[in-house]
Parts: C-alpha cells; structure tokens; sequence
C-alpha cells in the first residue's frame, strides 16, 4: 500500500465524501486524556487532528507512525508548542519498541486490513499498552446497512486501485476488543457509518 501519491488530496477527499465527520471523529478522545500520558498513534495521516490536541493543553509524548513519508511530511508541519511529537515512517506491523503506553490511537487504520491481519496487529498493541490504558479506535462501522455497503464497496474498490489495498471487506473489530477491553464511550458519525470507541484495557 502506498498513499504518497494522495497524501496532499486525502483530506480534502474526505470532506468531500463525508463533509467532515471522519475528522469530527477524533474528538471524542480529548476528554479522555490527561497531562503527561504517552501516546502511540498509528494512521494520523496529515496529521489534521494535531492541532486539536495542541489547543487541548495537555503536554502528552507522541509517537506516530505512518506508512507514508509524504503523509509524516504534511503532519510535520503543523506547529506545536504542548506536544512533543517522534514522526516515525514505519509499517507497523514492523514497528517494534519496548515502550508501554497510557493510550493506544488507531484511526481508520484496521479498514486496510484483512481480518487475520487485524487481530495480529490487536495482539501487537495490546503488549504495548499499559493495564487500564485507553485503546481510541476510529473507523467505519461494521454493522452497515444497504447505502452504506455501497460506499464501503466503493471506497474498497478505489483503494484498491490508488493505494493497492488488497482486501474485498472490512474486518470485524468489536469482537476482537470485547476479548480484552471494556468500552467506556462511543459516539457515532455520518448516520451511523462512522464510529468512535474508547475502549479501556480490563
């Protein structure tokens, strides 16, 4: 997969597609946060939500990973002062560190995944997250009515052809998560096509 061709015109597309809810998203985490934690986020992107932690005032440790180099070059950009922020470009499922959080961000991260691959990456993580950490996940729903099939169907398709995604539908997360974590807030976008849980580790 390589997104540097579309790395400048993703966000854009995304406001275009689904007027702002997939960035509207990412806010419900900031109640959740407090000062000091140590993040890992893994499919920041252009980094768009930075800005929000920023003006959140919170000094918080980032690492975030992305796939990207041109994606890691936009997010590098946007000023901060509150954040101290390592950019790594890495595939993550070659991202090995000793590290233990205090939260864990994926943000449409597991819909590039086929379901084998997904529940790795879960397993990953999950050695990296302190007990009663905070897992922030971010994506499409999986319990998707008729018009949403068809613009998952799509995306899938265009992916597949920008990008090279190969997988032909979403994996089905919330049962992987029940294994380990509690949920302990969601919220819901765009009539229910996205969705936003914070899922803490039991």
């Amino acid at each position: 997969m390589n997104y540097n061709f579309i790395a400048p015109y993703y966000h854009s597309l995304s406001q275009l597609f689904f007027l702002n809810r997939q960035h509207q998203a990412h806010f419900l985490i900031l109640k959740h946060l407090k000062d000091g934690d140590k993040i890992l986020w893994i499919g920041g992107g252009a980094g768009k939500f930075i800005s929000a932690l920023e003006q959140h005032n919170l000094k918080l440790e980032i690492d975030y990973i992305d796939f990207s180099f041109k994606m890691i070059d936009l997010a590098k950009k946007v000023n901060t002062s509150n954040l101290k922020i390592n950019f790594i470009v890495s595939d993550i499922f070659e991202f090995k560190t000793s590290k233990k959080y205090d939260v864990v961000m994926t943000t449409f991260l597991f819909d590039h995944f086929s379901q084998e691959r997904a529940e790795k990456l879960v397993d990953q993580l999950n050695d990296n997250l302190k007990p009663k950490g905070i897992w922030f996940y971010v994506d499409f729903t999986q319990d998707q009515n008729g018009w949403q099939k068809i613009i998952t169907n799509f995306m899938l398709r265009f992916f597949r052809i920008a990008i090279g995604l190969d997988i032909t539908q979403l994996p089905k997360m919330q049962q992987v998560f029940a294994k380990r974590y509690e949920n302990i807030d969601s919220q819901f976008f765009f009539k229910k096509y996205i969705e936003s849980n914070v899922y803490q580790k039991k």
